[in-house]
């Protein structure tokens, strides 16, 4: 519930605000009405950039609000979790000791990979956080017994 909530309010503000990605704004760097800015048409994401506006990271959105149902359900934010890449890092192993550390790291990825500015990644985090707590809150209490 939370994840498709996630997307849902995510995307409504991605359309609501209607923002550029990264990739556009260094491409366009000349254009911006700014002297100091210099922009760099060759400039591109390590993935293509999806197209969809930027602002808020749906990513970070949904890793945090999965974080909040998390530490809600475990009444922890503490995890020892140990992962190894299976993909373009082939072999390197993460270490994490918090669903909270999970949920930044995948929100961060997103600025790295060129996709979004901090500030998108930043609300989105938060954003996503409330939703998750509210989700677990709201919609994942126990059933009664109808029988």
């Amino acid at each position: 519930m939370s994840q498709m909530d996630a997307y849902i309010a995510s995307f409504d503000g991605k359309y609501y605000f209607n923002l550029w990605r990264p990739i556009t704004a260094i491409r366009e760097g000349d254009q911006d009405g700014v002297d100091a800015t210099i922009g760099d048409v060759t400039w591109t994401s390590v993935f293509d950039t999806p197209p969809t506006p930027e602002f808020p990271s749906t990513h970070a959105y949904n890793g945090a609000a999965a974080a909040a149902i998390f530490k809600s359900f475990f009444h922890s934010d503490q995890v020892k979790l140990d992962l190894v890449s299976p993909y373009y890092a082939a072999g390197v192993e993460r270490h994490f000791s918090s669903f909270s550390q999970i949920a930044y790291e995948n929100a961060v990825s997103r600025i790295y990979i060129g996709y979004h500015f901090r500030y998108a990644v930043e609300v989105g985090l938060r954003q996503g956080t409330e939703l998750g707590y509210y989700v677990y809150e709201n919609n994942l209490r126990e059933l009664k017994k109808v029988l």
